[in-house]
């Protein structure tokens, strides 16, 4: 197959191995909720070679616009799904009556929490990091198991084709269709809203004629078109009604039926985005207002507990698409040095060394500090010191402008405080960032702003996707050492910290 829009495909056929077991029905189609977009990306390839027909969406509107523009046959789910909680939407899907299999993709590894999600109406559990061969065996059982005829009819929109009984329906009402009709259709239907061409085309359908011979495709679209689709009659010439088309001519290329599947963009793709500056008509969500010399803070265990394990499924990220690719590599008997994936491994497995020093970080004992006071340079070297890995990779380069002598409360919770915003940072950014420190000192309190944007081309996670749920949690910890909080622009966040300068209170 050709690669068209978001998917990648690779068929089988032109593979050097397969994990498919003999006689499993070819391009069951799978939805991939996943929005880590580079394991996103690998996984989809690595089930695509298993014969799989992958659709990924890295948003919970995407996933419910593919569920409504297609019927997939298997969901799978990554639980910390961008700003949705996966069980939200896993539990909102079986409301809606949705019956599709799910398996659940996450780096909880607690009963409950498998209790929780097989309750919620999940089919499956596979804890991060995972074995790529797991997760297809996984599907392949799930998908045997669970065969609802229903989930074999293929839909876009209004049009529907049963494989089993060969019955094609639009609105309800049935469409006779000959052998090479319903052929042509049915593969158009299998890569619904993707282009296929000419060619692809004719070698499925008339495997006898030459390649060149592309205008019997033509001739036959032409006959499906006459039967799936309803035509009028304008002004003595007759034309197709547009609310009605679904069959289109993509010129140049090939034919596609129904809308456009959305394309997932690779970030390192992307335009390149830098710091916005603070919308004037922009909701500021402040944490508290606070003067006045620090008093030593403490975090809930909860809550702490939460954020700790956010960002251990940060780290599994980057981690699973590392034991993934060294697995299909293997598999496929390649030389990892070849392959074209590498630079991608290696810039994941930099970021899986960085969050491993976060967690460790945030979890480690610090001595009690000197004094009340902390100059802001020193804690910030002491906190960039745990993204060293990605400082000298060049996955993370700091820029700073600010006041040297500003010194800021020494409590450990600030440290903590830093290390969690820069790790869920390069957490949930998977190309090379450059984060711009800027601070100021304005009647005892330091001005600290952190914005980001690509180092080179590309798009980044904006402030409410980096913080998801945890925001709740970073306003108490800024709380607790009597600062404030808020989100400026779609990429920068600011701090009002309480603060010195040069030893002494500053007074403006």
């Amino acid at each position: 197959m050709a690669e068209t829009g978001h998917s990648h495909s690779n068929t089988a056929q032109h593979n050097t191995f397969s994990m498919r077991p003999e006689g499993k029905a070819a391009a069951a189609s799978i939805l991939l909720a996943d929005d880590d977009v580079h394991l996103a990306t690998f996984l989809s390839k690595s089930l695509e070679s298993e014969g799989y027909a992958v659709h990924t969406a890295l948003d919970e509107d995407s996933a419910l616009a593919e569920l409504q523009r297609q019927n997939y046959k298997l969901i799978i789910l990554d639980l910390n799904f961008g700003q949705t909680d996966g069980l939200k939407l896993l539990e909102k899907l079986r409301a809606e009556g949705v019956d599709t299999p799910v398996i659940v993709l996450s780096a909880r590894n607690r009963v409950t929490d498998r209790i929780q999600s097989l309750n919620l109406g999940a089919d499956d559990y596979v804890t991060k990091p995972f074995s790529f061969q797991e997760l297809s065996a996984r599907a392949h059982a799930l998908l045997r198991r669970k065969a609802d005829p229903s989930l074999n009819i293929l839909r876009v929109e209004d049009l529907e084709l049963d494989p089993s009984t060969r019955k094609v329906t639009r609105a309800g009402s049935e469409i006779k269709l000959s052998h090479k009709e319903f052929h042509l259709l049915l593969l158009l239907m299998r890569r619904a809203g993707n282009v296929i061409t000419r060619q692809e085309l004719l070698q499925e359908v008339w495997p006898a004629q030459p390649t060149t011979d592309s205008n019997l495709v033509d001739v036959y679209v032409n006959y499906l078109r006459r039967k799936i689709e309803h035509f009028v009659v304008v002004k003595g010439e007759e034309r197709i009604r547009e609310d009605d088309r679904l069959l289109h001519t993509i010129r140049g290329a090939g034919y596609r039926i129904g809308r456009e599947a959305p394309v997932v963009k690779d970030s390192s793709h992307a335009a390149t985005a830098g710091p916005e500056p603070a919308a004037k008509n922009r909701p500021v969500i402040v944490a508290s207002a606070y003067s006045g010399t620090p008093e030593p803070a403490t975090i809930q265990q909860t809550p702490w507990r939460a954020l700790v394990n956010s960002v251990a499924h940060d780290l599994a990220q980057p981690l699973t698409g590392v034991r993934c690719f060294l697995e299909v590599t293997a598999l496929r008997k390649e030389n990892p040095a070849t392959s074209p994936d590498l630079k991608t491994v290696e810039q994941q497995a930099d970021r899986a060394i960085a969050l491993a020093k976060t967690i460790s970080s945030l979890v480690r004992e610090v001595a009690v500090p000197a004094g009340p006071w902390i100059p802001l340079g020193s804690l910030f070297e002491e906190v960039i010191e745990d993204f060293a890995v990605l400082v000298h990779s060049g996955l993370l380069t700091i820029e700073r402008q600010w006041d040297a002598s500003i010194q800021v409360t020494s409590s450990p919770v600030l440290r903590q405080l830093l290390v969690l915003l820069v790790g869920k940072l390069v957490g949930k950014n998977t190309s090379p960032l450059t984060l711009l420190v800027f601070a100021g000192i304005k009647s005892s309190r330091c001005n600290l702003e952190l914005h980001w944007r690509a180092t080179e081309t590309g798009a980044v996670q904006d402030a409410p996707a980096v913080l998801g749920t945890d925001l709740p949690y970073i306003r108490e910890m800024v709380y607790s050492v009597g600062g404030e909080f808020a989100l400026q622009g779609e990429t920068a966040i600011a701090l009002k910290l309480p603060a010195i300068h040069n030893g002494a209170q500053t007074v403006q």
